[in-house]
């Protein structure tokens, strides 16, 4: 009787490599799962080789097989699915701390900003961060240094711009500022920041208001525009040219002259009718 039993015994561990697989079990034991895939690729080839098209379909149609290679493709998906999940949770973490850091950078450009200097605020910043977005490649966030300070200058820059306007158009009204304008833009190089903001923002906007009411008030655009011609006619004709810009270049000519050319009208050679 022992001897009956330890004969079956011997002959199931013998055969237990015959015994067929499904894909639960290769699922969980995925060693043997990338053996019988193994077992199967050779087999496949040897058919191919042999051009055995029975043992071909055989291997296609074989459930083991099938199981096997299933079981590998989905392990090796988890560990893909693993390691996006990781690399994300550590991306996440990564930008937390950066944006981090740049919330707090950018609180401490506010508070340099907040009292600055146009000018000085102008141009500390003006040449790096115009231009600049946040959005960087791909919709990552930019949260470096330069992004702390640009996005400080940015969110200021308006506001700060108005006051200064406002502040600019008190302390020069009228001709005073074409007067300095034409001073600190004299010797200025392209790109001076004081020259580039008094021209090109503030006495531009000076300039849009007050052709704008010249053109809302004809009668007195064609009356300071024919005072104008009048002068520098005058002295046009007597060839003392230089008098003659000088006339064509003052506040009010200049302005009258700017209207003007919104009517078709291009110079002082001829009044307004």
């Amino acid at each position: 009787m022992k001897l009956k039993l330890l004969l079956m015994s011997t002959t199931i561990i013998a055969n237990a490599s015959f015994f067929s697989h499904d894909l639960k079990y290769y699922e969980t034991h995925l060693d043997d799962a990338k053996r019988k895939f193994e077992e199967c690729k050779k087999e496949f080839q040897h058919a191919l080789i042999d051009r055995d098209k029975n043992k071909i379909k055989e291997i296609k149609q074989n459930s083991e097989c099938i199981d096997s290679e299933k079981a590998i493709k989905e392990a090796k998906r988890r560990e893909y699915e693993a390691k996006r999940a990781l690399e994300e949770k550590q991306r996440k973490e990564k930008e937390a701390k950066q944006k981090s850091l740049f919330e707090a950078k950018k609180k401490e450009f506010l508070e340099k900003y907040k009292n600055m200097d146009y000018l000085a605020f102008l141009k500390d910043g003006k040449q790096e961060c115009s231009y600049f977005n946040q959005n960087a490649l791909f919709g990552a966030m930019d949260y470096s240094l330069k992004a702390s300070k640009c996005v400080a200058w940015k969110e200021l820059q308006k506001e700060k711009e108005q006051t200064a306007i406002t502040d600019m158009d008190a302390k020069y009204p009228v001709e005073k500022l074409l007067d300095y304008k034409n001073e600190v833009c004299k010797h200025a190089s392209y790109g001076d920041t004081t020259c580039e903001f008094v021209r090109d923002v503030v006495f531009k906007q000076r300039e849009d208001k007050v052709v704008k009411n010249y053109l809302a008030n004809k009668d007195l655009l064609k009356k300071d525009f024919n005072a104008c011609h009048k002068k520098f006619y005058a002295l046009y004709m007597q060839s003392k040219y230089q008098e003659a810009d000088k006339v064509k270049n003052t506040y009010k000519c200049y302005m009258a002259s700017q209207a003007a050319q919104k009517l078709n009208i291009f110079n002082y050679i001829h009044p307004m009718k």
